[in-house]
């Protein structure tokens, strides 16, 4: 895919970067237990999902995720896999010189940028971060007008644009020299080698990388484990709304939401005529609304600043987690 410009715009792919008429993912519906996964995989899903690529084949890895031991996995696409599936190649960009202007030389190129940036200059943010909490956060730059300062981003779960003092802020456009300032880290996305498989050439290499995740998943129930250290967890869950968020993303959030996508990719992968694959579909979603009631549990906690039992919620994530992975022993075990 060739970077166009018009009018001092730099795009990758302009006709897929039409904010104003973008609309979310299905993945990404408020209708789902988890609207919103992390920053990295929701930018994933707008990304591909705008370039006409089936998202649900890529969403096998969060069967490898577990307990690490102060949270739960942060769950990402495996480079690897993006460019098996969907010949999509992945490179870390090294910045050295202005940020605006190396995302500019990316986008010329046909590229999407995956940058960290600090949320409080993103305006989508409102009422959340924008102008009030620093938070790290990555967006997908599709275009780019330095001249004008203007961007526009895939960010959560949607396509969304900046400009004027915002776009200073963010990219550090005639900010002083910090020697403290350190880069960002960033990625491009590299669209010239994209392939565009067909429904069953496309399923089999799904299929064949869910295999490999699945050879990877924790031998011993990682939800139990999780149980085992929630004790030690709680002053986090009790030390203000700021710990508390912090703690519910970081360990419920990334449980549950992984487990409603892999119910999602493994529905796409029997293509509603396997039975083994639908019941352990069925199961991590089961996890996953299990998982939102736990969150739900916690905010009462934090709320009322006192601990209550919780096993039962631990109980019925574990059990769930159990039987979505014994029921993927014959389609995806050795």
């Amino acid at each position: 895919m060739d970077g166009r410009q018009g009018r001092g715009v730099t795009r990758a792919g302009a006709a897929a970067w039409a904010a104003e008429s973008h609309v979310p993912h299905r993945l990404h519906d408020a209708g789902r237990d988890w609207p919103e996964t992390n920053c990295y995989v929701d930018v994933w899903i707008e990304l591909l999902a705008a370039l006409d690529l089936p998202v649900e084949a890529c969403l096998g890895f969060p069967l490898a995720s577990e307990f690490e031991g102060d949270q739960w996995t942060f769950f990402k696409p495996p480079h690897a896999d993006l460019e098996a599936l969907y010949g999509i190649r992945v490179e870390e960009l090294t910045l050295w010189r202005p940020l605006a202007e190396q995302l500019r030389t990316q986008v010329e190129r046909g590229r999407v940028p995956l940058v960290e940036v600090d949320a409080f200059h993103l305006p989508d943010t409102d009422g959340s971060a924008y102008r009030h909490a620093h938070e790290k956060t990555t967006i997908g730059v599709v275009a780019i007008d330095v001249a004008a300062q203007r961007l526009r981003y895939f960010h959560n779960r949607g396509l969304h644009a900046l400009g004027g003092d915002d776009f200073a802020a963010l990219l550090r456009v005639g900010a002083e020299p910090d020697a403290r300032w350190l880069p960002p880290y960033c990625e491009i996305a590299k669209l010239d080698g994209l392939v565009r498989r067909g429904d069953a050439a496309l399923r089999e290499h799904a299929l064949a990388l869910a295999r490999r995740h699945y050879a990877r998943r924790p031998r011993a129930n990682p939800v139990r484990a999780y149980e085992q250290a929630f004790a030690a967890h709680l002053p986090h869950v009790l030390g203000g709304p700021a710990a508390y968020h912090a703690y519910a993303f970081a360990s419920v959030r990334q449980l549950g939401a992984g487990a409603e996508l892999l119910a999602s990719h493994l529905r796409w992968l029997g293509d509603g005529g396997d039975a083994a694959f639908a019941h352990a579909a069925d199961a991590f979603a089961e996890l996953s609304a299990a998982a939102k009631t736990f969150l739900l549990k916690l905010a009462r906690i934090a709320h009322a600043g006192r601990a209550r039992d919780v096993s039962a919620s631990f109980a019925a994530m574990a059990g769930a987690w159990e039987r979505g992975m014994h029921g993927l022993a014959e389609p995806l075990g050795p």
